[in-house]
């Protein structure tokens, strides 16, 4: 099991924490100032259970009740309306360090789902209406090196589509402290040199990406993503399916071997039994570790649901194809050099892809 030591796990938290509280109150600040939403509203949309709660918030966060912030940006027009998000607020993202804004749309690029998600040009877009009622996005943009994201709030809470986003665009942790940790270590000086801030992309949602993580064994990317489409058409109605929707399915019909198929079953008809979340933490740690018992998940399987869905900071598949042949090494080989790594080997890993990725262009350039 690869498991942050206590002391990195309590940086990766204070990191999180200190990115959670500032956009907490760039949450609050955007909902008072950029729209009229009556305050009971505007506690819903922060996670805040009431009024109460929302002035006790900007006391603490401005000095002043909801009320007087609000007053102090008298000139706050009514709830934006766009014709693609709808009645939507804009928040600007913290970003500790360094953050590399062509890995993490590439990589999201790579695996965007149809009909679900659209990832151009810096620009990602995700559907979080159901399919075939008026749809609604969240959408993460980069402008002037920042990133920034339009939350709608027509569509469950401008709180809980945030905290998706800083789960998917790996908000949480500091890039300085990683870089410097990667730096001097074997293979990776020289990627690292070259791009500072790689971010390890998390799950928007952690039962579709373990689904996709069992999709994806000994597959391409463009494979494994060809698969998820398939299932999103055959059983999810333009929707990924929900637990309950795979448990009775012949998935193997999509194009994969029986035991993927039936695992994927075994996987869903758990997470629908005892109702899991798969948010990153300790009970998520455990389910990966449990299913470790269902026929065809392996060890590559769980360390990529512990790397985008578990988001331990020092996951690393060591039996991964393309780290084999970036490293020229043997599963045991590359697990014992990934002890340099230690405790940021999720990281290393996002560098070892991208060198592989460089390395397979080069040879493109030269055909």
């Amino acid at each position: 099991m690869n498991m942050a030591t206590p002391e990195i796990a309590q940086q990766v938290s204070a990191a999180n924490h200190k990115v959670m509280d500032e956009l907490s109150c760039r949450l609050i600040k955007a909902l008072l100032t950029q729209t009229k939403l009556p305050l009971g509203q505007v506690a819903n949309h922060a996670g805040l259970a009431n009024p109460r709660a929302l002035n006790r918030a900007t006391q603490r966060l401005f000095n002043a009740t909801a009320a007087n912030l609000r007053a102090e940006h008298a000139d706050a027009n009514e709830l934006a309306k766009d014709p693609l998000f709808g009645e939507a607020i804009t928040v600007e993202l913290p970003v500790q360090g360094p953050y590399d804004l062509g890995w993490v749309f590439d990589y999201l690029a790579a695996r965007a789902l149809e009909g679900i998600e659209t990832v151009k040009d810096h620009h990602y877009r995700r559907r979080v209406s159901p399919a075939g009622a008026s749809p609604v996005y969240v959408h993460v943009y980069a402008q002037k090196r920042a990133l920034h994201t339009r939350l709608p709030l027509s569509c469950g809470s401008a709180q809980s589509w945030l905290a998706r986003v800083v789960r998917l665009f790996d908000l949480g942790v500091d890039s300085r402290v990683i870089d410097r940790a990667l730096k001097k270590a074997p293979v990776l000086g020289a990627s690292v040199a070259a791009a500072p801030g790689l971010r390890v992309p998390g799950a928007w949602d952690g039962f579709e990406s373990a689904v996709r993580a069992v999709l994806g064994q000994q597959v391409s990317v463009a494979r494994g993503t060809e698969l998820a489409n398939r299932m999103i058409e055959a059983y999810g109605g333009g929707d990924f399916p929900a637990p309950r929707q795979l448990v009775d399915q012949e998935i193997a019909e999509l194009g994969m071997p029986g035991n993927r198929g039936r695992a994927i079953s075994t996987l869903s008809q758990w997470v629908a039994q005892q109702s899991l979340a798969l948010l990153e933490g300790e009970d998520t740690e455990a389910f990966v570790e449990q299913i470790a018992s269902i026929k065809g998940i392996g060890p590559w399987t769980q360390n990529y649901m512990r790397l985008r869905i578990v988001k331990n900071v020092d996951a690393f598949p060591h039996n991964d194809w393309v780290v084999l042949k970036q490293l020229q090494a043997t599963p045991a080989q590359a697990l014992k050099l990934s002890a340099h790594w230690h405790p940021w080997r999720a990281y290393a890993l996002m560098h070892i892809w991208r060198m592989a990725g460089l390395e397979r262009q080069r040879r493109k350039n030269k055909l």
